[in-house]
C-alpha cells in the first residue's frame, strides 16, 4: 500500500491508490479489472452501507478505466446536497425556451427537474474528450432524488452510449425499478474479517502501534467492520497512547459516540450531509442551542481534530462565514445545514 506520510489524518493517509490496494472484495474488484480488460461496462449500481467504501471504489475503478483521460471525462455529484441559490437560479432560467428559438419547443417550459438540469446534464450532453470509450458520472446518495429519478432515467437512456453511470446508494428499496433494471448491481457487504485484520496489522506497524491480543477482533465489532471508521478510532487511541488494549478502543470509542460536536465535524468530513443534518438537530434540539452557540462548539472542536493547516484554516473560514450570515438569517437550520454542505464539499478535495 502507497502512505503518503504527510498527511496527518489516517483515514486519508492510508486510502488505497488503485483497485489492487482496495482491501478485501476480491470478487469485486475481479469483476471490475475484468470490464477494465473490455474496455466496455453498462450502467452500475453499487449497493451497501453508509461508509463500506462504495465511492472510493467507483473513483478508483473510474480512474483506471479512464487513464489518462480521467480527469476531462470524470464527475462525482451528490443527489442529497441541496443546489445553491445560483444553481437554482440557473436551472429556473434554463426551464424556460425563449420564443424566438427555433422549434416545437419554443416558448414551452422543460420539465427536467432542477438538479438533473443543473449538476447532471450538462456534463453527460458534452462529448467524450480525448480517447475514451466515454464518459463516467458518479451519483452519490442517488435514492434522495426520489421522484427525480424519472428525469434521471431519461438522461441515461439518451447519453448512455456517450456516458456511463454508477450510481451508489444506501438503500436499493429506495431505487425505481426501470432504474434497476437498466444497471448492473454491486452489493458491497462488510469487508472479511481476515483482510480487516491483515490491514490494521499494517497500518499498526507503520505508525508503531502495539496491538494487544483480541483487541482486532474488538476494533472489527465495534466498527462493525467500516475501514474508515475503524482507522479514525485507531488513530483517536493513538493520541493518548501508543498501546492498543481492549479498554483503550472502548474508552475512545465511547467518547466518540459522546463528543457530539465532534462527531458532527468528522460526519460532515466524511460527506454524510443527511445524517451529519440530522446529528445538528439532535443537538440543537436536546440543549436547546441556537446556531451562533453550535457553531462556537465546533469551532472549538475544530482544534483537536487531526486537520492538515490549510484545512483547519478553511474549516474555521467556513464556520466564521456561516456565523457571520446567521446574524441576518431567521431560521437556524438552513444555516447550520448550510455550513455542514460546505464541509462535506470541502471534504472530497482532502
Amino acid at each position: 500500500m502507497t502512505i503518503e506520510l504527510e498527511i496527518p489524518i489516517w483515514r486519508i493517509k492510508y486510502l488505497p491508490k488503485n483497485l489492487d490496494e482496495i482491501c478485501g472484495r476480491k470478487n469485486v474488484i475481479n469483476r471490475m479489472k475484468d470490464m477494465i480488460k473490455k474496455k466496455n461496462f453498462p450502467h452500475l449500481l453499487f449497493v451497501g452501507v453508509e461508509g463500506i467504501g462504495k465511492t472510493t471504489i467507483a473513483q478508483l475503478f473510474s480512474k483506471e478505466f479512464l487513464g489518462q483521460f480521467f480527469d476531462m471525462n470524470f464527475k462525482i455529484v451528490y443527489a442529497n446536497v441541496p443546489l445553491t441559490d445560483d444553481e437554482r437560479k440557473q436551472a429556473k432560467a434554463e426551464s424556460y425556451v425563449s420564443t424566438s428559438k427555433i422549434g416545437s419547443i419554443a416558448g414551452k417550459k422543460i420539465t427536467t427537474p432542477a438538479f438533473v438540469q443543473v449538476k447532471v446534464k450538462p456534463f453527460v450532453q458534452l462529448k467524450v474528450m480525448g480517447e475514451a470509450q466515454f464518459k463516467i458520472l458518479v451519483v452519490k446518495n442517488f435514492e434522495a432524488l426520489g421522484s427525480n429519478q424519472q428525469g434521471f432515467r431519461r438522461l441515461m437512456e439518451i447519453y448512455g452510449s456517450n456516458c456511463r453511470m454508477i450510481l451508489i446508494t444506501t438503500k436499493i428499496s429506495g431505487i425505481i425499478d426501470p432504474i434497476v433494471s437498466r444497471c448492473q448491481l454491486f452489493l458491497m457487504s462488510q469487508v472479511n474479517y481476515d483482510s480487516f485484520n491483515k490491514l490494521i496489522y499494517i497500518i499498526a506497524d507503520n505508525e508503531s502501534l502495539e496491538i494487544k491480543d483480541n483487541a482486532i477482533e474488538i476494533l472489527y465489532k465495534i466498527t462493525d467492520g467500516k475501514i474508515s471508521r475503524a482507522i479514525d478510532l485507531l488513530q483517536l487511541c493513538s493520541i493518548s497512547s501508543k498501546i492498543i488494549d481492549l479498554n483503550k478502543l472502548y474508552e475512545n470509542s465511547q467518547r466518540f459516540q459522546n463528543n457530539l460536536p465532534r462527531s458532527l465535524l468528522l460526519m460532515a468530513f466524511r460527506g454524510d450531509f443527511p445524517k451529519a443534518r440530522e446529528l445538528s438537530r439532535k443537538i440543537m434540539s436536546s440543549y436547546k442551542y441556537n446556531s451562533h452557540e453550535l457553531f462556537n462548539l465546533l469551532l472549538q472542536e475544530s482544534s483537536s481534530l487531526p486537520l492538515s493547516r490549510y484545512a483547519r484554516i478553511h474549516l474555521i473560514n467556513l464556520i466564521a462565514d456561516a456565523d457571520f450570515r446567521a446574524l441576518n438569517g431567521l431560521d437556524n437550520d438552513i444555516q447550520v445545514s448550510t455550513l455542514l454542505s460546505k464541509i462535506c464539499l470541502f471534504s472530497e478535495y482532502l
